[in-house]
């Protein structure tokens, strides 16, 4: 993984997912935290599953309620966020 992009808003509300697909490559990868957790049924990011790896924060997608049908992405929990992070090269926050 080269970047780890993190997105905490709703694609539906603003235009930062669109931002960040604008310059993700494959070698990245996306978590969805905070309101970013929405994004799992965005139309942008569904035509990208194939390329990118994407991560949801368990307890944020859980706190929303929110099912992740798609088993092309992952839900990982805070510790896992924390170890995605940590071998990221590099982290962008999209806010």
């Amino acid at each position: 993984m080269t970047i780890l992009h993190i997105v905490r808003s709703s694609a539906f509300n603003d235009n930062k997912l669109e931002l960040c697909l604008s310059i993700v490559t494959e070698h990245d990868s996306i978590f969805l935290i905070d309101d970013g957790v929405y994004n799992i049924a965005h139309p942008s990011l569904l035509k990208l599953l194939d390329r990118i790896e994407v991560f949801a924060l368990t307890e944020h997608t859980n706190a929303r309620a929110l099912n992740i049908d798609n088993k092309k992405i992952r839900t990982a929990d805070l510790s896992a966020f924390v170890a995605l992070t940590d071998n990221a090269e590099k982290t962008i926050t999209w806010q």
